[in-house]
């Protein structure tokens, strides 16, 4: 299973994710490169700001869109 296929299952069945998420769950390293080659593939990834408890800025990526076929 690709880093892509891992990345696809977790954003389907939580509320989105974040670079310290990716790493810990997933061993994913370049988050924002797989967003981006998933979305090639016809799917929709938002990208949200927010702020951890201790202050730091991240970004959320969250699946939107799947597409059929």
């Amino acid at each position: 299973m690709t880093q892509n296929d891992k990345l696809l299952l977790w954003l389907d069945s939580h509320d989105g994710i974040t670079q310290l998420e990716a790493f810990n769950a997933l061993g994913c390293c370049r988050l924002s490169e797989r967003c981006r080659e998933i979305e090639k593939q016809g799917y929709l990834i938002s990208r949200e700001p927010e702020k951890t408890p201790g202050g730091a800025r991240v970004i959320r990526y969250r699946l939107e869109h799947i597409p059929y076929g």
